[in-house]
């Protein structure tokens, strides 16, 4: 459902980055008797793939209003704060904000491509004002101590959101099949063996021309030369290291004389596939290792974490002699930031320019699977599946995919669609 917004990066972050970001506190509001955060997998990842749905789709402003102000009227009508308990809300009335968001996105969109981001967003941001935002006054006067969000997965931001469109996505998925994208290069093998020669060659020449456009990106990022469209076929082969006989060959690929006869055309098809196969083999090379991603993250872990554990344990120990000083909201305030930060500097930094300051010094940069700058959802995606690795033995199930794995991905590339690359 990519065309409704529901991509591979916004189904991971839901997913996965929602199970084990419930581990994550991000601090909002410190006073003296109150510390309010905000949950990464209950509430904030939602909120992202929420404005990321209404930044994508660009939403009517109108509609969208309308329902937002409908469904927070709701969730606050059917919440109520409990001291000690936070903000509640009773079955079946819970789901009635869902509802309402679904129902709406049926009378005011058309198409999937608009009712399933207005589901999502109206009930993910109506249920986070209507319930949480509008008793934060409420909570900070009641001294609390804890999270929007949450309850993590069972919390009613991230609840609302799944319940708005599940309906959708399930009536959508079976209305309008999932086409998988071909290989054209498969393609290719197919028409050339059906006597196709002319419509064989020409995917095999366009799945070529991709893998080449792909590594001309690539070397634009590690050399700093832009490629023009017209001229890099012959540049990235040479790059790559390729014979030059090669080289010619891939010259005489648009020789229109390779279509006289079937022999010529299946020798041009066959050069094709062995140069793309070369190609994407070679460019492998610029993956990044397992050890310098390491030592990359470990200067990172540096730089954010091991500075504000010291200073949250440091507080702890100056404070020790009054049990007040050792629940203070600041000194929990400190500690939870040491456990999020890593996805808030990880998420800014690799979205502004690929690159952490660990993948600075070490010369690695974060792109897409076709070597793009990445967007701030894949960036987000990517680093929510953090608190996946730190959960699953930290790090030791990413460390295995990488080393045994043929594109060096951890489980937040499989996720975002990225991969790490080295410009140095």
């Amino acid at each position: 459902m990519s065309s409704a917004g529901f991509g591979k990066p916004e189904v991971g972050m839901i997913l996965v980055g929602s199970m084990f970001g419930i581990f994550a506190d991000i601090p909002l509001i410190v006073s003296r008797h109150s510390l309010l955060n905000i949950n990464l997998g209950g509430a904030l990842i939602p909120v992202i793939v929420s404005l990321a749905f209404i930044y994508q789709k660009k939403l009517e402003v109108f509609s969208f209003l309308f329902g937002l102000v409908a469904v927070s009227a709701l969730s606050f009508s059917i919440t109520r704060f409990e001291p000690g308990m936070g903000i509640i809300a009773e079955f079946p009335y819970y789901f009635l904000p869902s509802l309402l968001a679904l129902f709406l996105s049926m009378i005011l969109m058309k198409g999937h491509n608009k009712r399933i981001p207005y589901a999502y967003s109206t009930a993910v941001l109506g249920t986070l004002i209507g319930a949480d935002l509008v008793r934060v006054p409420m909570l900070l006067d009641a001294g609390v101590l804890g999270s929007i969000g949450g309850a993590g997965a069972m919390d009613l931001v991230y609840l609302s959101g799944l319940m708005a469109v599940v309906p959708l996505v399930l009536f959508y998925y079976n209305k309008f099949p999932v086409d998988r994208a071909k290989d054209p290069m498969d393609e290719a093998n197919r028409l050339m063996r059906n006597g196709k020669l002319v419509d064989g060659i020409h995917y095999a020449r366009y799945a070529l021309e991709k893998e080449l456009w792909k590594s001309a990106k690539l070397i634009t990022k590690v050399t700093g030369n832009r490629l023009g469209r017209s001229n890099y076929g012959r540049h990235v082969l040479l790059w790559l290291g390729l014979h030059p006989l090669v080289v010619d060959d891939y010259s005489n690929l648009n020789d229109s004389n390779n279509l006289v006869n079937r022999e010529k055309a299946f020798k041009t098809f066959r050069t094709a596939v062995f140069m793309r196969e070369t190609i994407a083999s070679r460019t492998k090379d610029r993956f990044s290792s397992i050890l310098r991603r390491i030592l990359a993250y470990m200067i990172d872990l540096l730089l954010t974490t091991v500075p504000l554990l010291v200073l949250s344990f440091y507080m702890l120990n100056a404070m020790s002699d009054s049990y007040f000083g050792q629940m203070s909201p600041m000194f929990f305030a400190i500690f939870l930031l040491a456990i999020s930060i890593q996805f808030i500097y990880f998420t800014l930094f690799e979205w502004y320019n690929g690159k952490s300051i660990g993948k600075i010094v070490l010369g690695l940069e974060v792109v897409t699977d076709d070597y793009d700058k990445i967007s701030f959802i894949q960036s987000a995606a990517r680093n929510s599946a953090r608190y996946a690795d730190m959960v699953l033995m930290f790090y030791l199930v990413s460390i295995i995919l990488i080393v045994s794995g043929t594109d060096n991905k951890r489980i937040g590339d499989y996720i975002a669609g990225t991969r790490v690359v080295k410009v140095k």
